[in-house]
């Protein structure tokens, strides 16, 4: 990304025993602060799957902002890595949001419609 040289704006973030901890991130308006007061529970959000966890799958419905839908709603981690793909877009009800601490917790849409028609 950057080599020896490069000039760049950075924000200390840090320093401690005669070294400077600098942080380019810093810089950046945290993508979390868009959806502050726009998102609540119950909210449909479409999201990419993004990785697979122990926890479950990680959904990102922004870059930044990605939020957790737990192996539990599917029942077991298999059913869930069965229905939910590697890069592939699905529609996501929020089950727990909080920007503040940039936690979010989700569950997929297919998932829901069952258990009300159950």
């Amino acid at each position: 990304m950057f080599k020896i040289g490069d000039k760049i704006k950075a924000k200390i973030i840090d320093i401690k025993d005669g070294k400077i901890s600098l942080s380019i991130k810093a810089l950046k308006e945290n993508p979390w602060k868009e959806f502050e007061n726009k998102l609540k529970k119950g909210d449909i959000v479409s999201g990419v799957v993004i990785k697979f966890n122990k926890h479950g799958a990680l959904v990102s419905i922004k870059q930044g902002v990605a939020g957790l839908v737990h192996n539990s709603s599917f029942g077991s981690e298999e059913k869930l890595k069965k229905t939910l793909e590697l890069g592939k877009t699905y529609n996501f009800q929020i089950t727990l949001f909080e920007s503040k601490d940039q936690r979010m917790t989700l569950v997929h849409l297919d998932d829901v419609a069952k258990k009300e028609v159950e």
